[in-house]
């Protein structure tokens, strides 16, 4: 037996919740069925597979369909997108809620033996070896940290069982470092590909064929620019674990890089807050292990000007105008008052930008939201194009790739990046009306260098 919550992190993107979901709800195994009532074959709590054919789309048949189900005990329902239906029908989703039932999406291409083989992974016991290794990996990477790049390249490489580069993009942060040693002769090549698929395009995530194998490389940021990347290969695909722990390699060595640049600035708290506002929380939460550092599953957010007022935000990290503090969910006192209510780690950075959104009204120093915005896309003409494209095509990621002759996965990192730099969202409608409305006047010229004429601010009586 396994909890549903278990599951679906272990099938990672071949199982998706439809909608909310209870992650405790226990299941007792995978069932792949396409009759209309397979009940006498159940034994209670499955997650039953189907890729829809029992289903006809009219609400009365599904919502019957469910309710056997139902009856019957099902853990949750799992259907699979591709074959009959490229969306879950109505009568399926709203039977699955009213009746309790959880309901997930297999996505196009996943076979449902992904599904099974992470039940596999959940209950068996190389789950306990997979997570005991995968514990030692992220505490040795971030001790690695202290001892400069070339430990941490060494630490991931050994880590995944392949070879890492640690390549830098500017002067001052010492060479290139390449492991395992024997293989040393890949590295001029490796840091060709990487400049070419990753610096030069204005990505922080490429893939290139190196040592007749596909290999991966990560920008390593620091004052919101490319400052260097790591590279892993493997000579396989990497499972979930494998890319947790190099996002974990790419954490620390953004600790490690500016630790050295800048003695005192950075420090463990930063960068558990930093990998929180990446997603990484499983990565800050191993991070806080190793540091002996609280991380609860909540907390409240407080974005602020100046240095942190008090001693219970115990996680911050500091940007170029503002801080981020992460505090208890339980706190009181003064800090209550300007934190936000308590949320999800999940739910960090999409918290950070709305209080970003409200901080500073106009005529402050800061000036408005999209000023700041604007001057930070000017600096990267390659962000502005994408930005602007994006927005005019509604959004759509496809539309985007078209109008600038470049891969979707492209589209999709630069749109990451953008986000990261704006510390707002393309899903969040008031960013995206307001970004809009200062692209869409400017010349094609200035956009596409990135030589933005000044900005008129709106009459007073229209400023917010």
């Amino acid at each position: 037996m396994a909890l549903l919550g278990e599951v679906v992190e272990a099938a990672g993107a071949a199982l998706l919740p439809h909608g909310p979901y209870d992650p405790a709800r226990a299941i007792t195994g995978v069932h792949v069925s396409e009759l209309p009532d397979p009940g006498r074959y159940l034994d209670g709590g499955e997650l039953l597979l189907t890729t829809g054919i029992p289903l006809t789309g009219r609400d009365g048949d599904d919502r019957a369909y469910v309710k056997r189900l139902a009856d019957h005990g099902i853990g949750a329902v799992g259907l699979g997108i591709g074959e009959g239906w490229s969306a879950p029908p109505h009568g399926l989703v709203s039977a699955c809620v009213d009746a309790g039932v959880p309901l997930l999406l297999v996505p196009d291409g996943e076979p449902f033996l992904a599904v099974s083989r992470a039940y596999g992974q959940v209950t068996g016991r190389d789950r306990d070896i997979a997570a005991s290794r995968v514990a030692h990996a992220h505490t040795r990477l971030v001790r690695a940290a202290a001892d400069g790049p070339r430990a941490v390249a060494q630490a991931i490489a050994e880590s995944v069982g392949g070879w890492a580069a640690w390549i830098p993009l500017e002067p001052g942060l010492g060479g290139s470092a390449f492991y395992p040693p024997s293989l040393d002769a890949m590295l001029p090549h490796v840091e060709t590909d990487v400049r070419d698929s990753l610096h030069r395009a204005g990505v922080t995530t490429a893939s290139f064929v190196a040592h007749g194998s596909t290999a991966v490389a990560h920008a390593v940021r620091g004052h919101n620019r490319s400052i260097g990347a790591l590279a892993v290969g493997t000579g396989r695909t990497l499972g979930r674990d494998d890319r947790q722990l190099v996002l974990t390699a790419v954490a620390v060595l953004e600790l490690s890089v500016s630790a050295r640049r800048s003695p005192g600035l950075t420090s463990g708290s930063a960068l558990i807050v930093d990998l929180v506002m990446q997603g990484q929380t499983d990565a800050a939460h191993a991070v806080a292990r190793v540091l002996g550092l609280s991380l609860p599953l909540e907390v409240r957010v407080r974005v602020r000007r100046g240095p942190t007022p008090d001693a219970a935000a115990a996680l911050s990290t500091e940007h170029d105008t503002f801080g981020i503090d992460l505090l208890p969910p339980t706190l009181s006192g003064a800090p209550h008052d300007t934190a936000s209510e308590p949320v999800p780690l999940g739910s960090v950075p999409r918290t950070v930008e709305r209080l970003l959104a409200h901080r500073e009204p106009s005529g402050t120093a800061g000036g408005r939201p999209v000023d700041r915005w604007l001057a930070s896309l000017a600096a990267q003409p390659p962000l502005l194009v994408t930005a602007r494209a994006h927005l005019a095509g509604g959004n759509r990621l496809e539309h985007t790739a078209r109008v600038l002759g470049v891969h979707r996965n492209t589209v999709r990192q630069r749109l990451a990046r953008i986000e990261r730099l704006l510390g707002a969202s393309f899903s969040d409608p008031d960013t995206t009306a307001e970004l809009w409305i200062a692209l869409r006047d400017l010349p094609l010229g200035a956009v596409r260098t990135g030589a933005l004429p000044p900005r008129t601010p709106p009459p007073r009586a229209l400023q917010p």
